[in-house]
């Protein structure tokens, strides 16, 4: 039969069991934190570097002048209003571009060229077109 003594020594032992178990994980939990923090900032500033040298490489080989956000705004805006009359066609907006000619540059390195950037089709628009055209009633003329 167990005394009270030992019970006491029992619970005391996995107290500092638990106690030892919890510290150790916790202390793995902020270093592994802290190596995802250090790789996401190791990929940010790579990404960075990406960036600047597609901008580099813009401007030495399109002598394209690095415009600033506002610009590419007032650029992207212009754009629409003179396509506002014409037929409506989808484009993707120049910081879009950008992006996509950057992450291009990061994956497939500085020989990798991007010659064209159009919108995908969405297969929801195409069936909604479907629905409306197929709830149409015609009249076979006899």
């Amino acid at each position: 039969m167990l005394h009270w003594t030992d019970l006491l020594s029992i619970l005391a032992l996995v107290a500092a069991g638990s106690l030892v178990g919890y510290f150790l994980l916790l202390r793995r939990l902020k270093q592994i934190v802290t190596d995802r923090h250090m790789k996401v900032a190791d990929q940010l500033a790579a990404l960075d570097d990406a960036i600047r040298a597609m901008e580099t490489r813009i401007t030495r080989h399109h002598a394209v002048p690095v415009v600033n956000q506002a610009q590419l705004i007032a650029a992207a805006a212009s754009q629409q209003e003179e396509a506002g009359n014409a037929e409506e066609e989808e484009s993707v907006a120049p910081e879009i571009q950008a992006v996509i000619a950057a992450a291009t540059f990061a994956a497939l390195g500085p020989e990798a060229h991007v010659r064209s950037v159009k919108p995908a089709a969405s297969p929801w628009s195409q069936q909604g077109r479907v629905l409306v055209q197929g709830s149409h009633n015609l009249r076979v003329r006899g």
